[in-house]
């Protein structure tokens, strides 16, 4: 800020603070209503920071309308305190028992008769300068510490005169600690606050999740033994307020410095957690609170597609290696959405285009408009820190979330009609031919992001032998085909099927190897009936799963975990990239027809990609078994793919 604004800013508030001291009270406090309504609705990115804090607290308690007008009161009783503070002077005049209910003085007294001095624990909530009041009726000296406003000291000095008004000797954070101290051995009552720890704070459970707070209350009271007494200050409208001294904190005190500051840093923070979540308007939710808190809350936009779901699991792993890495303690859960029709998808994308350009179509409870009535309230239960999504249905809700809770979106694949810039991290695989966007929001792994890694392996293999024991102790060359089905634009074909298997039997034969075989949902009746009858009694087939037969979730990672070697249908991108990132040997085929005149599809270009870059090899059908022969005889070296890296890497530009 510069000086000449730093004049202006100054100079509004001082003709604000004279006019205030020539108008009744009421209208000022009328006033500042007004204000705080206008600052609710002018003043966009505090909005979101109030409701944000709110939705982690109440997400699930209450609804976003509800929250809204929560965060519209918090601004309202907010710019009230202002106002109260610039009144000082005209308060005191007029008397602060006209305004302040005081209630708790005897807990006051008691504390000092200790001899020790007392310290008032506050947080930063109510109409916290009018606790100043304190100052009249405590036996001795009472001290408030202040921060200074190093950016305007006039503002500063204003602040202080106007505390100094009300009865409090204020404190300068600069020799704060020495002054404390001196307070404390005179048996003076000082005033600290509890919240706001910064990055120096000790984290502790708070509100739900953990944040940073301010440990110095406690250090001096188990140091010096002074009484540690909660206070409180709660506006009752009409210009009235009630400020209640609670009894001192029994403190407990084992001998162990640290482990008694973490203990009664906890009964503190509970303390003023219950009164919050009972008066929640009162506080200032207006700063980042949990901004240091080492509790992340992942969650995953699940858009019903299978693949879709897959991808946003993989890169929600990577992300929480990446956090835990960062001493973060990370829950994840998966929110399925549901619309009320077949309208309603289309409809949301078009509408969520429009959101991008607009504050008030942005708000969250625009998705109960498209959403069923339990998928909408399960995407609110939860507060994000990061949203993770794969398509474009689910762009469009992580847009919508990630805004309205300062979250960190992860969008997987193009989102639709959202600009990729819209969010945080864009995840486009290179068969999706990424476009220039600011290269920091851009990850690019090779193939599809996938569960496959050296552990899900094993659990899949595992899985598998128990259902199929005979796989068990079977140290024999393995065969894992995965044959997939038709989808848009592409039929599979008879005649190389049968001729695929022949290849692969002929292969098998020769190796003296196993054939472990799954079919997929897409599969197509006519293809399952040919496999089922080319390899029905051949010995060397060790295990065939026919998908819309038998349901066996484990089936693709339990192939991928126990074979040697891949051959992989090329129509599914998914099922190659799967296959890619086990570490096997893979070879892709094209078992379906195709028109002379027609150019490339999608899924040849994928797989041609990687067979230029060396991580698999591309094939006819009737090449098939000189394919394996060049494997098997290590003619042909593949290279891993290490995408791991690549994401992790891009995602550590958000944590």
């Amino acid at each position: 800020m510069n000086s000449f604004k730093k004049s202006f800013l100054f100079a509004a508030i001082k003709i604000a603070a004279f006019l205030f001291m020539l108008l009744p009270i009421k209208l000022d406090l009328w006033i500042g209503r007004c204000l705080g309504w206008i600052g609710y609705h002018l003043l966009s990115k505090k909005r979101r920071v109030v409701y944000a804090n709110l939705k982690t607290v109440f997400a699930s308690t209450h609804s976003p309308s509800q929250l809204r007008v929560m965060t519209k009161y918090v601004f309202i009783n907010f710019v009230q305190s202002a106002v109260e503070l610039l009144c000082l002077p005209k308060i005191k005049r007029l008397g602060f028992e006209k305004f302040v209910d005081l209630q708790g003085k005897e807990n006051i007294d008691h504390a000092t008769d200790l001899g020790h001095g007392v310290i008032l624990l506050a947080i930063h909530s109510g109409s916290w300068e009018l606790a100043s009041v304190v100052g009249g009726i405590t036996k001795g000296p009472y001290h408030v510490v202040a921060n200074e406003q190093s950016k305007i000291p006039e503002l500063d000095k204003m602040l202080n005169e106007y505390r100094t008004i009300a009865g409090a000797h204020v404190i300068t954070t600069g020799s704060a600690t020495k002054e404390i101290i001196k307070a404390m051995h005179d048996n003076e009552v000082v005033s600290l606050v509890l919240d706001q720890g910064g990055k120096t704070g000790l984290r502790v459970p708070f509100l739900g999740k953990g944040t940073s707070v301010s440990t110095g209350a406690i250090r001096l009271a188990l140091k010096y033994g002074c009484a540690v007494c909660p206070v409180w200050i709660e506006r009752r409208g009409n210009g009235k307020h009630v400020l209640t001294v609670f009894s001192a904190l029994g403190l407990t005190v084992t001998g162990d410095l640290e482990k008694d500051i973490n203990t009664n840093i906890l009964r503190a923070a509970n303390y003023f957690e219950r009164l919050l979540r009972e008066h929640p308007a009162e506080y200032l939710w207006f700063y980042k609170l949990f901004k240091y808190s080492s509790q992340k809350q992942i969650v995953i936009i699940d858009d019903g597609r299978t693949g879709h779901l897959r991808q946003s699991q993989s890169v929600s792993r990577h992300l929480r290696e990446v956090l835990q890495k960062k001493g973060k303690f990370i829950e994840e859960n998966t929110v399925g959405l549901k619309w009320r029709g077949p309208w309603a998808g289309p409809l949301f994308s078009f509408y969520v285009f429009l959101a991008q350009y607009s504050s008030i179509l942005k708000r969250e409870d625009c998705l109960k408009y498209f959403l069923t009535g339990p998928s909408f309230n399960e995407v609110m239960k939860y507060k994000a820190d990061y949203v993770v999504s794969c398509g474009s249905q689910g762009a469009g809700v992580n847009f919508i979330l990630s805004q309205n809770q300062l979250a960190k979106s992860i969008s997987i694949l193009t989102p639709g009609l959202i600009s990729k810039k819209r969010f945080h991290v864009v995840v486009l695989p290179q068969h999706d031919k990424p476009k220039n966007i600011r290269r920091a929001r851009l990850i690019t792994p090779k193939v599809s992001p996938n569960l496959i890694n050296t552990a899900y392996l094993k659990e899949q293999s595992e899985c598998l032998m128990r259902h199929y024991s005979h796989l068990k102790g079977n140290v024999r060359t393995k065969f894992g085909l995965l044959i997939g089905g038709n989808t848009q634009g592409v039929k599979f074909d008879e005649l190389q099927i049968r001729e695929l298997i022949g290849q692969i039997k002929e292969a098998a034969l020769h190796y003296k190897a196993d054939i472990l075989l799954t079919t997929s949902r897409r599969t197509p009746l006519n293809i399952e009936q040919i496999i089922a009858k080319e390899l029905k009694g051949f010995d060397r087939c060790s295990l065939c799963i026919i998908a819309n037969q038998q349901n066996i979730p484990e089936a693709v990672g339990g192939i991928l975990a126990l074979s040697d070697l891949l051959i992989v249908s090329g129509e599914s991108i998914s099922m190659v990239s799967e296959a890619v990132s086990s570490g096997k040997g893979t070879i892709v085929f094209f078992p379906y027809g195709k028109d002379a005149n027609k150019s490339r599809d999608k899924y040849e270009d994928f797989a041609l990609k990687l067979n230029e870059q060396g991580h698999l090899m591309v094939t006819s059908v009737d090449d098939m078994k000189a394919k394996i022969t060049q494997l098997l005889g290590r003619k042909i070296t593949l290279k891993p793919v290490d995408d791991q890296s690549i994401i992790q890497s891009g995602l550590e530009a958000i944590v």
